[in-house]
């Protein structure tokens, strides 16, 4: 295949690269809707000629090395997609493969922004990683130790041994020990030219002697494996974070990138280790494909911290992404998943599956709350998002899609009813890296969650702009308000705007608006407001909060699979009863989006005269099935009758009756004289009568088609 160059903008593209897993991700990329869906095909140097020299020709000429290192240089992309190669035992060497998830990696190290990076095994994690680290080690530094830290020292050094491989598969010209008689040591793999090392860093075996581990790195770059598992590691991230900031405004100085890489399958939660990372987790900005699109000067704006003079003082600068993608998203068929779990049932290792395969965190059975079977059943069945919505440019508002009778005809994002009130719960929070802001969209009639919001940068001042962003997203929803402390700001904003008649209020306050007089004065209408806002929203007492959790347990149990949103389904999981009673999030996790929900189940199932709200219950659908099951068991138990009770076995009262019919007793019930019964038949008659009816059974029997027993099939599949 021969380069096609085109330009687009002020930029040069290569849509005849040779390397078709870039042309694909591009591709998917464009059916996602993303502008830009073409940069990783960039070549900056196209006037050269650059992208139809082979890197890998024994007779390169110098110029044409030139060439090749020039592009390299200021264009990784260029080396990713052309150059760099990937070890195969056995096979020789390929070309770096590229999915969604590697394009995250590479794009949030070519823009400076450290990653966790989270997928199923076996789909190239390593390889993407380990070929970014060797263009850090080849172009990037001079002068830097690089640390690798593993769970364990022999997994750190094989993690080495890879970057050491993936090096000297490259053309001679770039590997720096072509010349030399033996390889570098994987305890001392160093690049003598640039004066840049591998620091292996071993784990910790206490949180102090963490802390310590960090002295002396200069942290620009790093690549910390299985993070999720490495002990104390999070004290030794809080030690090292003076480092990694400072590494951070020296980079930019310098004209350099830095990126720390972290990857892990999903974490134990029944660790301590496990729980720890989740509270960095929780912290991190997920990873969107829309940031693509963002130019330069909106990616540094994202970076830095904001100014006094600056409007939006509550906007958290952004350094690192959580980035996870699924099986699906990377090209995996349920052909590939179900072979994955065949194989850790014959193995069995269905822990290393749920979270290796399926990306699942989940706790072990420490203060149960719900069945096993349900929560098994939420965790098998838990849902991606269909649309990843951003709300006011920084909030992920996931989308997922349900039966939609009366779409908006104008909207760009026609995901809603325009006429049904869903219910929209919301939890509040402060916005400052603690709890989770959360609101959550649910069904009125069917119960499904619709869409799902979680930050914990979300403050007071935004989630009143994103209250009116859903407010005209959903035009006819109800807002649920927890009041208990931050929502009674939220409050004090909706008396001030005309979106008080959405949010679910007691019938006091419509007595109260009603009563307002032609005169009032400011004072009146100071205290009138003053008692007005108690009667918005929902207020939680202990009574209250252990209704809620009752509500929640039935729905758990009766109504899982409508519990299988992707945030929702991992707060009920991590749902336990503390030691003192209390029902809470596990440490290290929160229960902000339950609580939203339970807000939600509250109002729908106490609230009062729900029809003000345009909310009628006899429509409601979602507990038929079960209520149908019930009755047709309740049913069954009602008509089931015990005829065989007074006999040994179940063929007595059969072969009785059979005896009696068939009897030539000339004395019993017939007349002596004539023979015959009462009705006028003899006992012969009897038996050739049960004769001729068993053979118009076999006749009848015998003429009945398939095509007359499809009506009871069709009955019977109800059952």
């Amino acid at each position: 295949m021969m380069s096609d160059i085109r330009r687009i903008g002020n930029k040069f593209y290569d849509f005849g690269t040779k390397n078709e897993s870039f042309l694909l991700t591009a591709q998917e990329l464009k059916t996602l809707g993303i502008k830009n869906w073409y940069f990783m095909l960039e070549v900056a140097y196209p006037q050269l000629g650059v992208q139809d020299i082979d890197p890998y020709d024994e007779k390169i000429s110098a110029s044409d090395i030139g060439k090749i290192v020039g592009e390299c240089k200021q264009n990784p992309w260029f080396f990713f997609r052309e150059v760099a190669r990937i070890p195969v035992r056995g096979a020789g060497t390929v070309p770096l493969y590229l999915h969604r998830a590697g394009c995250a990696a590479i794009w949030s190290f070519i823009h400076s922004f450290d990653f966790e990076l989270v997928q199923p095994r076996q789909t190239y994690k390593t390889t993407v990683l380990t070929s970014i680290m060797s263009y850090m080690f080849l172009f990037e530094y001079q002068n830097v130790d690089i640390p690798y830290i593993h769970k364990t020292e022999k997994r750190c050094m094989d993690n080495v041994g890879l970057l050491r491989d993936y090096i000297t598969t490259l053309p001679k010209y770039m590997n720096p020990w072509a010349n030399m008689k033996h390889l570098p040591g994987l305890q001392s793999l160093r690049y003598e030219g640039h004066n840049c090392s591998i620091a292996v860093v071993s784990a910790a075996k206490n949180e102090s002697a963490a802390e310590d581990k960090s002295r002396g790195l200069s942290l620009f770059a790093g690549l910390f494996d299985e993070c999720e598992f490495v002990p104390f590691m999070k004290a030794f991230i809080d030690g090292a974070n003076p480092t990694i900031v400072q590494a951070r405004i020296t980079a930019r100085k310098m004209g350099i990138r830095s990126c720390i890489m972290y990857a892990s399958t999903p974490g134990n939660l029944e660790t301590q280790d496990g729980i720890d990372f989740q509270k960095i987790i929780d912290n991190l900005p997920v990873f969107d494909e829309t940031l693509y699109d963002k130019t330069d000067a909106e990616l540094e704006m994202l970076k830095r911290v904001p100014t006094p003079d600056e409007e939006d003082q509550d906007r958290v600068p952004i350094s690192m992404f959580y980035i996870e993608f699924n099986y699906k998203q990377l090209r995996k068929d349920e052909t590939w998943l179900k072979e994955q779990y065949y194989e850790a049932v014959k193995k069995g290792t269905i822990n290393e599956y749920r979270r290796g395969v399926l990306l699942q965190r989940y706790r072990g059975d420490e203060g149960v709350l719900f069945d096993q079977a349900d929560i098994d059943y939420i965790a098998s069945h838990t849902r991606e998002p269909d649309h990843d919505l951003m709300i006011l440019g920084k909030f992920h508002f996931n989308v997922y899609e349900h039966e939609i009778r009366h779409r908006s005809l104008t909207s760009a994002t026609p995901y809603y009813d325009i006429d049904l009130p869903y219910l929209v719960g919301i939890d509040p929070a402060s916005g400052k890296n603690g709890d989770n802001t959360a609101i959550i969209v649910v069904h009125p009639y069917t119960f499904q969650v619709v869409g799902e919001l979680l930050s914990p940068f979300l403050g007071p001042l935004d989630l009143m702009r994103v209250i009116i962003e859903v407010a005209k997203l959903i035009p006819s929803c109800v807002f649920i308000i927890e009041t208990n402390s931050l929502g009674t700001a939220i409050v004090d904003f909706v008396q001030e705007s005309n979106l008080e008649h959405r949010f679910y209020h007691d019938p006091k306050l419509d007595a109260s608006k009603n009563a307002i007089q032609k005169n009032e004065t400011t004072e009146m209408t100071v205290k009138r407001k003053a008692i007005e806002k108690g009667y918005i929203g929902t207020y939680l007492t202990t009574q209250i909060r252990e209704k809620m959790f009752v509500l929640l347990k039935s729905h758990v149990h009766d109504y899982k699979e409508l519990l299988t949103t992707k945030y929702l389904s991992f707060d009920i999981m991590n749902l336990i009863r503390a030691k003192n009673g209390k029902i809470e999030a596990a440490a290290g996790c929160h229960d902000d989006l339950v609580m939203a929900y339970n807000h939600v189940l509250y109002v729908f199932y106490f609230g009062f005269k729900l029809e003000r709200f345009n909310i009628h219950k006899e429509l409601c659908t979602f507990k038929n099935a079960k209520q149908a099951i019930l009755q047709y068991e309740q049913e069954l138990s009602e008509e089931q009758v015990n005829n065989i009770v007074p006999y040994k076995n179940p063929d007595a009262f059969e072969n009785r009756l059979l005896e009696e019919m068939m009897s030539s007793d000339p004395t019993h019930s017939y007349s002596q004289q004539s023979g015959r019964d009462i009705y006028g038949y003899r006992p012969n008659d009897y038996n050739r009568e049960f004769v001729n009816q068993q053979q118009r059974v076999r006749e009848q029997q015998e003429s009945v088609s398939m095509a007359d027993l499809s009506f009871f099939y069709d009955v019977n599949q109800f059952f």
